[in-house]
């Protein structure tokens, strides 16, 4: 395989289109300095895929399309296409020519295609991976490249040699491994949540499913049995309802012939008893006005009595009220004493209370006294501490001094060796070339002053270029951290968010009624509980807890909208739900008076959620009598001391039940409906932060990138100035030096050498006076610096002491306070008691008053009374002459009422035995008649539950009715069947397909992990093959490049030593290789001791020994054989010819040499500003004119 040709067009300073073709061998572009030479060797760089616009000598990449001239309009697009021969099949699976073509707009559009057809930058990189060729390959070597190689850090030359040992490949099959592993396991991390969520609810669902299975079984026994149990009642009852309505008609018939038999019987009767009524009406007449003369009588005497006694409560009264009167004046004479000495006490008290505030206050002056003291002698340290570290400052600046000096002295002294060397072997003939040679001197120290300056700019561009770089590659990795947290976030978040769309944790039915909401088919529903209040996250475990499963109750606006959900359920046999009308559900709040200041009481369930409160009489309703508790134990205390009347919850989820039962245990492993919504919530912040830092730290890479690329584009400029600067020096110093030699005379030269020794001799002795004066200088700071140490040590000590000093006394003051608080109180107390005693005399004071006038009304009283008793004592004796006559009159009604009664109490007798027969017989009616009610409500009771429990008519359960032969035996069994229902408890018919459901997802997601740990195994394992294929092609590689280095290089420098050494064996992949070289007669420590030449010709070396282990298809080599001579040019070209056979080689150049050993020269001129021009040249045609070109 093999270069076949170049096009190029609008690229750079090639406008036009032109076609450079190649032929094995070796092809040389030349021409002068800014004629566009080296853009060919950047438009094969630039078609390979090379992305960095610096590498191509450009700020952006749309440099690289021709700008235009005076003359010419810029280009809208650049074009290159790199024509390979590949009929010896190198790139497999291609034709026998392949061309690679790239193509830039100046939008910033860009294409790449192989044969013509579009392809990927990525396909372009693979297709040349591991020939040499490509963007990272080493078939492009430009001077910079060659500087690289040997300036670099150890570790930043590992890509060629990768390159050349064929690993890349292998390393971007690992890449490519790795990032399917993270992708691995990140998918890992990402099913193992869902699985974790789903794990948490498999067995619980299990054991509701099967619990919901044996319900519906029972359920089913029970309906086939309670039907029929039922149809057979209602047909019994249909037999006794029969027999009931045909004894009922007998009784009535009877009934009504009694009826007629009383009615002529009572008239009888009531004629005799209208007879007895008159003459009882009379006599009645006659007591009563008899009556009431005795009542007025009776009521005199009562009155009597009743004043009588009044007057004897009046006296006792009066007795009473006088011993009470008594009872104060004794209480009246203990309080004085009590009195006295409260005020004896309160006197105490107030003496100590001044004592203690006199105490306080010089506790408090003291105090005051010693933090000023504190806070002066602090500032007067820090002070201190400051001056020592100016002198310290002052102290190394007299070392520099003195260490400066020594140094200049050491100089100067080698120096004035040298001269006195010098001056003895100049010759007299040297006045001659003085004038050349003084021309020569300033055109060198001219160079070596720029030469100089050349290296310190070097050297802070390249400490300012590693600072950046470095500071880069901190930035781009705190970013890729940034980014790894982000997508952390985000992935968690979307599991999350996806449990939360698809309802995960809530019920069948109740996603039902959800999604019937947001499709609009229900109105009304406002959502779940959990959905619609929020909990802070230390509270979510305790509130979740709490809800249990209300937490999927759903809230509705009215009682009919809950009626239209469970029609809905009913329809769609969705399952059943609990459903929240906002206009129904009341609740109310534990008031317990002092549970706030219970130890461990956080508050109740109500008050730490969050909702609207048009839903509070919800909340109230499920959290209203919940109380949250800090754990178990301050749980358990509450409880007791409120007689376990309410449930408490605590933090980490156990509960305390209202009546004393404990329910508790293990956290789950996975969180809850709220809990989710919480972590969304606390994600979604998290997330924002990380975007946010993410940006901020991709500004900054990318600002530290710009700078690093600019600083190194400066360095390259700088070393290539540099290169250009060491050459002239070398071309300077060559003729210097044969000015001197050519010397004879040392005269001039000898009077010079001694001004210079002697100007060196007073310097030595200025730089000697100079380190006698830092020294003193030193010596004095040092004492100085001791002097305020000692001070420094003894303020600190001082401090130290006012420290502690202050502390005692902030003690001695706390505790003087606390005691004049617990005075106060003392105080305070005494002051109460003298206020009680002083309220209680007024109390009694009063009451004596009182008493008094109590005695005063009393006896008024009685003397009224007593007026009253002799006035009824004489209206007494005018009623008894009335009395007799009415007496009389009474005894004559009473003989006529009797016989009439005789008469009538005969005939009432019989009326009663009829009346007995006829209460018997209604007695009877009534009892069939409730009988026969009770039958028929009994029927339709059952009747109406046929159609409630099972939405059956009786006709319809008469038909799946089965017969009943033993009604006992069947009440039983259908007994037990209900037993075992209740024993069940809550049952979620749902739990059936959501069980199903989840454990096919748990399945499904197991059957995934399993596959995706298998990958993940497989690529650890691709990777760790990878790995040691890599080590040992490498090791090989290398081992075979550094063979052929040795012998190279003992070629090319015609002897020395040479050698590559990994500089972690153990680890070759990672590891930096050093370059040790020794040019035949140098010991060299570092490669920067080489002359550029030398550094040079270390690189090419090192670039030789790669293609004989790796032969390139093709090599361009652009002006890299600028810093050597015309010797060692010569040599370079030559031995650049034994590769010819293997390797296809363009060469850059301006060197003479170089272009004698090219079979095709191709010359590059600029007839027109900025627009490049090709003429070709076969080797026949410009051998003779290869001066002229040059």
């Amino acid at each position: 395989m093999y270069l076949k040709s170049l096009e190029i067009q609008g690229f750079k300073s090639f406008p036009d289109k032109i076609s450079l073709t190649f032929d094995k061998g070796l092809t040389a572009v030349v021409g002068p300095n800014g004629s566009g030479k080296s853009n060919i060797g950047d438009s094969v760089r630039w078609v390979l895929g090379e992305q960095s616009t610096k590498t191509l000598r450009g700020n952006k990449m749309e440099d690289v399309i021709f700008s235009g001239t005076v003359a010419r309009k810029p280009m809208g697009f650049a074009q290159v296409t790199l024509n390979i021969d590949n009929s010896d099949k190198t790139l497999p699976d291609m034709g026998d020519e392949v061309g690679i073509t790239r193509k830039l707009y100046r939008s910033g559009e860009s294409e790449y295609l192989i044969n013509g057809k579009p392809c990927r930058l990525k396909d372009i990189n693979e297709l040349f991976m591991d020939t040499g060729l490509g963007r990272d390959g080493y078939s492009i070597i430009g001077q910079g490249r060659i500087a690289e190689i040997v300036g670099a850090k150890s570790s930043e030359r590992r890509d060629i040699f990768e390159e050349a040992a064929g690993i890349s490949k292998f390393r971007y099959k690992k890449l490519e491994a790795e990032r399917k592993l993270t992708a691995a396991q990140e998918n890992l991390l990402r099913l193992t949540d869902i699985l974790t969520e789903l794990e948490g609810r498999v067995e619980p669902l299990r054991i509701q499913s099967q619990k919901a299975e044996k319900f519906i079984k029972l359920a089913e026994e029970r309906k086939r049995l309670e039907i029929s149990v039922w149809v057979s009642r209602l047909d019994e009852m249909k037999i006794k309802l029969d027999e009931l309505e045909s004894k009922i008609l007998v009784s009535k018939n009877e009934y009504e012939n009694i009826e007629n038999d009383i009615q002529r019987e009572e008239q009888k009767i009531a004629d005799g008893i209208r007879k007895m009524q008159e003459s009882t009406m009379r006599a009645d007449e006659l007591r009563r006005k008899m009556l009431e003369e005795e009542q007025t009588a009776s009521g005199m005497k009562s009155g009597i009595a009743v004043l009588e006694n009044d007057i004897k409560h009046c006296n006792e009264a009066v007795e009473a009220a006088q011993k009470n009167i008594d009872s104060s004046e004794e209480a009246k004479k203990a309080l004085e004493q009590e009195r006295k000495a409260a005020l004896e006490g309160l006197e105490k008290l107030e003496e100590q209370k001044k004592a203690l505030e006199a105490e306080i206050k010089a506790a408090e002056e003291s105090f005051e006294k010693t933090e000023s003291e504190s806070t002066k002698l602090g500032d007067s340290v820090d002070k201190a501490g400051s001056e020592i570290n100016g002198l310290y400052i002052r102290q190394s600046e007299h070392r520099f001094n003195i260490e400066s000096s020594k140094s200049m002295i050491e100089e100067q002294t080698a120096r004035l060796a040298e001269l006195r060397e010098s001056s003895g072997t100049l010759v007299k003939r040297i006045e001659e070339y003085e004038g050349h040679r003084a021309d020569l001197t300033a055109r060198s120290e001219k160079n070596a002053a720029r030469a100089e300056e050349l290296r310190n700019k070097l050297s802070g561009l390249e400490r300012l270029y590693k600072s950046r770089r470095d500071g880069f590659e901190q930035a781009k990795n705190d970013f890729e951290r940034a980014l790894y947290d982000l997508k952390d976030k985000q992935q968690r978040r979307k599991i999350l968010t996806d449990l939360e769309n698809n309802m995960e944790g809530f019920a069948g039915s109740v996603k039902q009624v959800l999604k019937a909401s947001k499709q609009g088919r229900i109105g009304g529903v406002f959502g779940t509980v959990a959905q619609n209040i929020g909990v802070e996250p230390q509270y979510a475990v305790a509130i979740e807890t709490a809800l249990g499963g209300a937490m999927q109750n759903i809230i509705v606006e009215n009682e009919d909208i809950a009626k239209r959900c469970i029609r809905f359920l009913k329809e769609q046999k969705g399952g059943r739900a609990t459903f929240l009308p906002i206009t129904s559900v009341k609740g109310y709040e534990l008031r317990e008076q002092g549970l706030e200041n219970c130890e461990g009481f956080v508050a109740n369930a109500n008050k730490i959620v969050t909702y609207d409160p048009k839903f509070s009489g919800i909340i109230a309703s499920l959290l209203g009598r919940i109380v949250i508790a800090e754990d178990i134990d301050t749980a358990t205390l509450i409880a007791k001391k409120y007689g376990y009347k309410f449930r408490i919850v605590t933090l980490d989820g156990q509960v305390i039940n209202a009546g004393g039962s404990f329910t508790g245990g293990s956290a789950q492993r996975s969180g809850g409906i709220i809990t989710r919504k919480n972590e969304i919530d606390t994600l979604d912040a998290e997330i924002e932060k990380l975007a946010a830092e993410r940006d901020t730290l991709r500004e900054k890479a990318e600002k530290l990138r710009a700078e690093s690329e600019k600083l190194r584009y400066d360095t390259e400029a700088a070393k290539e100035e540099q290169a250009q600067c060491e050459s002239e020096r070398v071309r300077i110093g060559a003729e210097l030096t044969s000015v001197i030699s050519l010397a004879e005379q040392l005269r001039t030269q000898s009077a010079d050498s001694d001004r210079v020794t002697a100007e060196t001799e007073q310097r030595i002795e200025a730089a000697k006076q100079s380190i006698a004066d830092s020294e003193k200088a030193l010596a004095d700071t040092e004492a100085e610096i001791k002097s305020a140490e000692e001070k420094l040590a003894q303020g600190q000590d001082i401090r130290e002491k006012l420290r502690v000093q202050r502390e005692e006394l902030s003690d001695r003051l706390s505790e003087l306070k606390i005691k004049g608080m617990e005075l106060a109180k003392d105080l305070q107390a005494q002051e109460l008691e003298i206020s009680r005693i002083d309220r209680r005399e007024e109390e009694l004071k009063y009451g004596a008053h009182q008493f008094e006038e109590e005695i005063f009304r009393q006896r008024e009283i009685i003397a009224q009374k007593e007026t009253e008793i002799a006035e009824l004592k004489q209206k007494l004796a005018d009623f008894k002459d009335n009395t007799a006559s009415y007496n009389e009159e009474i005894q004559r009604c009473h003989t006529t009422h009797t016989e009439q009664n005789r008469l009538v109490n005969e005939m009432q007798n019989g009326l009663k035995a009829i009346n007995d027969s006829k209460e018997k017989l209604s007695a009877e009616i009534t009892r069939l008649e409730e009988r026969r009610e009770t039958v028929c409500r009994d029927t339709d009771n059952i009747i109406r539950q046929l159609m409630e429990v099972y939405e059956l008519t009786r006709s319809e359960a008469v038909q799946i009715a089965e017969k009943i032969d033993d009604m006992m035996a069947a009440q039983a069994e259908l007994t037990t069947i209900k037993n075992k229902i209740r024993a069940l408890g809550s049952v979620n018919v749902d739990a059936i397909e959501e069980y199903k459901e989840v454990s096919e997802r748990y399945r499904f997601m197991s059957e995934q992990i399993a596959d995706v740990q298998k990958s993940k195994a497989e690529l650890e394992k691709i990777i760790t093959d990878l790995t040691a294929e890599m080590c040992r092609i490498f090791s090989e590689s290398f081992a075979i490049i550094n063979s052929n280095f040795k012998s190279i290089f003992v070629e090319l420098f015609g002897g020395g030593k040479a050698e590559l050494i990994l500089s972690d064996p153990e680890n070759v992949l990672e590891s930096g290789i050093e370059i040790s070289v020794a040019p035949p007669g140098k010991v060299i420590k570092n490669l920067i001791s080489l002359s550029g030449g030398e550094q040079s010709f270390v690189a090419i070396a090192i670039y030789f020994a790669i293609l004989k282990l790796r032969p390139a298809p093709f090599c361009i080599l652009d002006e890299i054989d600028a810093a050597l001579d015309e010797v060692n040019v010569r040599k370079y070209a030559q031995y650049l010819k034994k590769f010819t056979d293997t390797t296809q080689f363009v060469l850059v150049t301006h060197r003479r040499s170089a272009m004698e050993e090219a079979n095709v020269l191709y010359g590059v001129t600029m007839q027109e500003d900025g627009i490049s021009k090709l003429l070709k040249m076969e080797q026949v045609d410009f051998q003779e004119d290869v001066a002229d070109i040059q």
